[in-house]
């Protein structure tokens, strides 16, 4: 064998050395950190983890649910006519021009949060976000809004019913943390 042929053998068995060996390397020299990325399931979807996590949450939701019956009635006279679809149209619905507009405004209540279906609500927000936007509405006496009011008395949300509602927003935001 030539010494140019010998050369060219042994450069082809080191490059294929290095082509085998190379993911090896790679391996063993990051082999902590891979090992760290196996055992760490809690960012891989459908691990054990994160199943805890979903049952956690559920019963969480479960548990806000069950409260949630305690004060719904006061959802039912005061949000539900925008915020369902359980809407009662009043008499006046038919008229021209109001008729767009209560469609408008149960239109964008619903777009905002749903409670047809009792906690969780549905929406494109997070409940936590929707629960304290319920209270601070409630808080500052925007909602029921002001022209719904006029025709339908004794809608807002006041005193012990404020106070029974508060307190369960609270204790649900406490067990969303």
């Amino acid at each position: 064998m030539s010494s140019a042929s010998f050369t060219r053998l042994i450069k082809g068995t080191v490059i294929g050395l290095l082509i085998v060996a190379l993911p090896y390397a790679t391996i063993l020299s990051h082999g902590d950190e891979l090992e760290d990325e196996k055992s760490d399931t809690s960012q891989v979807e459908g691990t054990p983890l994160d199943d805890r996590t979903t049952a956690v949450q559920d019963s969480n939701y479960a548990v806000i649910n069950e409260n949630y019956q305690t004060v719904r009635h006061i959802f039912e006279r005061s949000c539900f006519d925008c915020h369902s679809t359980l809407t009662n149209y009043p008499w006046y619905y038919e008229i021209p021009g109001i008729k767009g507009m209560i469609d408008d405004d149960i239109k964008e209540a619903l777009e905002n949060f749903d409670l047809s279906n009792d906690f969780p609500f549905k929406s494109k927000y997070n409940q936590a976000d929707i629960l304290g936007d319920i209270k601070t509405e409630i808080e500052e006496n925007e909602m029921p809004l002001i022209r719904y009011r006029m025709m339908h008395w004794g809608r807002l949300i006041e005193s012990s019913q404020r106070d029974s509602v508060f307190e369960w927003i609270n204790s649900s935001l406490a067990l969303l943390k």
